[in-house]
């Protein structure tokens, strides 16, 4: 096994990271909890990641960086915008009573 292969295993395993992370953000919008400062040194600290990689010409490394910057930034712009704000309420699916107690 290359390890090329090996590179692009990272790229996907760590990249997933950000779904589940925006989406629950983006649908409740409680970004307590997050440091806004943290987030904002991730997105430098991976910005230059993307630099170094760029000027090195790693695809690999150029490709999981533009992934984490996205994300990063993402996640950042949604803790400076709904930083001190109450969270939005999300519905979910109730579960009837009766099919809760015990039958029997």
């Amino acid at each position: 096994m290359s390890i090329e292969l090996v590179g692009w295993a990272a790229v996907i395993l760590t990249q997933v990271f950000w779904i589940p992370n925006i989406s629950r953000i983006l649908k409740t919008r409680d970004v307590q909890g997050y440091s806004l400062a943290a987030w904002v040194i991730m997105v430098t600290g991976l910005s230059c990641w993307l630099v170094y990689f760029l000027v090195r010409g790693d695809i690999v490394g150029i490709v999981a960086n533009i992934f984490g910057v996205a994300g990063a930034a993402t996640t950042t712009a949604c803790i400076w915008a709904w930083r001190g704000r109450p969270p939005r309420l999300v519905e979910t699916a109730a579960i009837p009573v009766a099919a809760t107690l015990d039958q029997g």
